[in-house]
């Protein structure tokens, strides 16, 4: 029986993306059935068509065009093109992400043969770096949707384990087109993104699973957006009364079972850290050849060892190697959310001349300290999430937030 895909590209706003995601469908596998459908706006529709007729001798497949009219967003260009498919499989991309050669396969071979899986999704790394964007969604104590391991290398055991997860990103999700209907298809009422989460919500309540398939990888790159902070709030409080209880905490439990811990910054922002012995053992592996290369691989082969940022930021720096030394005090950053650290990386964006890196880094001091200026907002939340963690039997966190409140002398 052959198998037949719908791919369903969403794109509202770059003719450039939609140009490499395009490029990348010669790689789509010759064995399977499909149609490509493209919703774009209307205002780039012409310049969509015209990419795809000079594309289109060198694609398996012509894929088609639908015009979305305003107001063109993602969940309404996915919900019309998946109105028109006529694939048994719906598999949702977004623009600017690039299709690999054992990606479709991997993910159909998937559903295929786990009748038990809603959507099978596949790990988004970035193509400059060949870091994780995302390898599944996963949640804070405070309910915060964070990707899992993101900026970890993509080659790193934690990385490729097969997993199921409460959600994951939209793009690269697979699933049997009856399951998209079933679930009612993206709420367009949302302006944040949440609407992935609610899906995904229906499809577990549908009693459906939602997996990670590592050997199936789509080259997605960073396009981090602004969110406004009201729009966040009433979508928050629409995702929370539409989908009461369907999610809880995990991210935790994904660090304790890699061997992690997990720790808090004075502002309360959650984050994964060795621990001490195996902080220990890279350190003493490092003193055993002490050299910058030896440094980086430590670093590559586990991205939470600190004391490596420190000594590889400082060689580079000393040596004038700013741009460089960016890099590192930038993953840093993102690993250890701590003030010291975003002063450093401030001060070698300086240096480096990166005034855009210099303005994001003093945007997240500020940031931090009109946090940490309203210390009452604080408490009420390291008291509730302290609440929670012991109903819930949960005595690390339990610990964690208690110890942070201890430290204020609350306790």
């Amino acid at each position: 029986m052959t198998t037949t895909l719908s791919i369903l590209v969403s794109c509202t706003s770059s003719t450039e993306a939609a140009a490499l995601s395009i490029a990348s469908f010669t790689a789509l596998p010759s064995d399977i059935e499909y149609e490509v459908l493209i919703a774009a706006s209307s205002e780039i529709v012409p310049a969509v068509s015209t990419l795809i007729n000079e594309a289109a001798p060198l694609l398996p497949v012509r894929p088609a065009v639908l015009e979305i009219t305003a107001p063109a967003d993602r969940a309404r260009a996915f919900n019309n093109a998946a109105t028109a498919a006529k694939g048994d499989y719906l598999f949702f991309l977004e623009a600017g992400t690039q299709i690999t050669t054992d990606a479709i396969t991997s993910l159909l071979t998937y559903l295929s043969s786990n009748p038990a899986t809603g959507i099978a999704a596949p790990l988004l790394i970035c193509p400059q770096s060949g870091r994780v964007q995302s390898c599944g969604t996963t949640f804070t104590p405070s309910l915060r949707a964070q990707p899992l391991f993101a900026s970890f290398p993509a080659t790193h055991p934690a990385v490729t384990k097969p997993r199921s997860f409460q959600a994951v990103p939209v793009n690269g999700m697979c699933m049997r087109s009856s399951t998209f209907e079933d679930a009612g298809q993206f709420d367009t009422k949302y302006k944040t993104g949440m609407e992935v989460l609610e899906l995904c919500c229906a499809i577990r309540n549908n009693d459906q699973n939602i997996d990670i398939v590592p050997q199936a990888t789509l080259l997605e790159p960073d396009n981090t957006t602004s969110v406004i902070e009201d729009d966040l709030s009433i979508d928050t409080m629409r995702l929370n009364d539409r989908c009461k209880g369907c999610f809880g905490p995990d991210k935790h439990q994904f660090a304790q079972d890699e061997g992690y811990q997990f720790t808090v910054s004075p502002w309360l922002e959650s984050y994964m850290t060795l621990t001490p012995e195996r902080e220990q053992e890279l350190n003493e592996q490092m003193m055993e050849s002490p050299d910058p290369s030896t440094c980086l691989a430590l670093i590559i082969e586990e991205p939470l060892w600190q004391t490596g940022y420190v000594q590889l930021a400082a060689y580079l720096e000393s040596t004038g190697r700013f741009e460089e030394a960016c890099g590192i005090r930038l993953l840093q950053t993102f690993f250890f959310p701590m003030l010291p650290l975003y002063r450093k990386l401030a001060a070698v964006a300086e240096a480096a001349n990166n005034d855009s890196l210099l303005q994001m880094a003093n945007d997240k001091l500020e940031h931090i300290d009109n946090q940490l200026e309203d210390i009452g907002t604080l408490t009420k939340k390291a008291a509730g999430l302290a609440n929670w963690a012991r109903k819930a039997k949960e005595v690390q966190l339990q610990a964690l937030y208690e110890g942070w409140l201890t430290d204020l002398g609350l306790l």
